[in-house]
């Protein structure tokens, strides 16, 4: 193909008729086939003008669009790992004492060269967790924030927790065990109540996932105090429908009492007998004073049966007596008085058992407390006074250098096209689609018409 048939890439308006000429001068120099990257360099130069108007337009959208872009803010906030988090990181205070004081040889970390998790770790991967994410989704509704149509259309879990661990950034210095959250958002004081809700999650993460010794000691003894106290009001409950059935309270000081009572109507009834028979000297048995001292002794004596109470068939004393007295006999207040220490001491001892392990779950409680996985906060977060994101000029510079690459390969794949021969393959296979192209567009316009 000739060079003075060649087609110019870019026809750069606004130009004087011998600036004209004199480009086209050089358009027509061609240089020799062996300069190599030269020729590369020449065809670039040759293109300046389309170059220089690609770097300014791709610049300014650029730089325009990334106003479009919202900003973001970041909450950071600093934590460090408890004392008794976890056996690792007992045993990287081990592996440290062991190294000299200190838990690196050389630079190395010995608790992560021997394959041992050290408490920052932990929380990290915690941090990270599927469960820790949904918690942090309920509770500031993201399912609806992640998304402009939330409102009616809310995400999934599986794309709001995509988005979530996009905008978290969770950071361990192996040295400090000091452990950095990053959390983005759009909103300055979002950043900051989830950055720091994060925290307050991570506690009770840890604390459900806790697996210490007090902890199982806990967990048995809040058990056995439940049944403790099951088996406490059932104890107490037959204690009580039986002194209520029987009317009895204390059989040693009921039966004090009762043999008090007895010996007084005792002494009532011999006192009356020598009453009695001493006017019966003197009186007949019609005599008022001598019937009624006989009916006084009726009655004290009736009494004192009925204190007495009698044995039933077997031998045994009654549980009741024949006046049907409110209070046991004192024949029957033994056998009751049995049956109801063997109730009272089962009573007794439940209540000392749980006495006992309500003590030892009060204990543990706090123990439990002491060796809880608690994490502890350096800084806070606090409300952003700047925004993170987007980096305009950068996006910017980005963009254009991106432009320029694809506008010099542009130039110099046009170039390498131009130099084919007319009845090239390649040229003639993109002849033919591009015929083939226009005919289907031009049956698509007919069909609207």
């Amino acid at each position: 193909m000739e060079a003075s048939s060649r087609t110019p890439l870019y026809d750069p308006p606004h130009v004087s008729r011998e600036e004209e000429s004199r480009d086209n001068d050089l358009r027509d120099r061609q240089p020799g086939q062996d300069d190599g990257k030269f020729t590369k360099l020449w065809l670039i130069w040759r293109e300046r003008r389309l170059l220089w108007n690609v770097l300014w337009k791709t610049l300014l959208i650029s730089y325009a669009l990334s106003w479009l872009l919202p900003m973001h803010f970041e909450g950071v906030v600093k934590i460090v790992p408890g004392e008794n988090s976890s056996s690792g990181g007992g045993m990287s205070s081990i592996l440290g004492k062991l190294m000299g004081g200190s838990g690196s040889m050389g630079g190395f970390d010995a608790a992560g060269l021997l394959g041992v998790k050290t408490p920052g770790a932990f929380y990290v991967e915690v941090l990270k967790s599927r469960s820790l994410q949904d918690r942090m989704i309920d509770r500031f509704d993201l399912r609806h924030r992640y998304t402009k149509l939330g409102q009616w259309f809310p995400n999934d879990y599986y794309t709001t927790r995509k988005k979530l661990a996009g905008f978290t950034d969770v950071e361990e210095d192996k040295k400090s065990n000091v452990i950095t959250l990053t959390l983005t958002d759009y909103n300055p004081d979002t950043a900051a109540q989830m950055a720091n809700a994060y925290v307050e999650e991570l506690n009770k993460a840890a604390a459900d996932l806790n697996t210490g010794d007090a902890h199982r000691e806990r967990m048995f003894l809040e058990g056995r105090l439940s049944e403790a106290k099951a088996d406490l009001d059932q104890a107490s409950l037959v204690l009580s429908q039986y002194s209520s059935k029987n009317t009895i309270m204390d059989p040693q000081t009921q039966g004090k009492a009762m043999m008090d009572a007895a010996a007084r109507v005792q002494g009532e009834i011999v006192a009356t007998e020598a009453e009695l028979k001493g006017l019966q000297q003197i009186y007949s048995d019609d005599n008022t004073r001598v019937r009624t001292l006989r009916a006084r002794l009726g009655v004290l004596q009736s009494q004192m049966k009925s204190m007495q109470g009698k044995a039933g068939a077997s031998g045994a004393p009654a549980a009741t007596d024949s006046n049907n007295s409110a209070f046991p006999s004192m024949t029957a207040l033994p056998v009751l008085g049995n049956t109801y220490y063997d109730l009272y001491r089962t009573a007794k001892i439940r209540e000392t058992v749980y006495e006992f392990l309500t003590q030892q779950y009060e204990l543990a409680k706090v123990q439990e407390a002491k060796e809880l996985p608690t994490v502890r906060v350096m800084d806070p977060a606090v409300k952003p006074e700047r925004k993170s994101g987007p980096k305009r000029t950068l996006i910017a510079a980005f963009s254009t250098f991106g432009a320029l690459v694809i506008a010099v390969f542009l130039v110099l794949g046009r170039n390498s096209w131009d130099q084919r021969p007319g009845d090239d393959p390649l040229r003639l296979l993109s002849l033919e689609m591009a015929e083939e192209g226009r005919r289907v567009t031009g049956w698509f316009r007919r069909k609207k018409v």
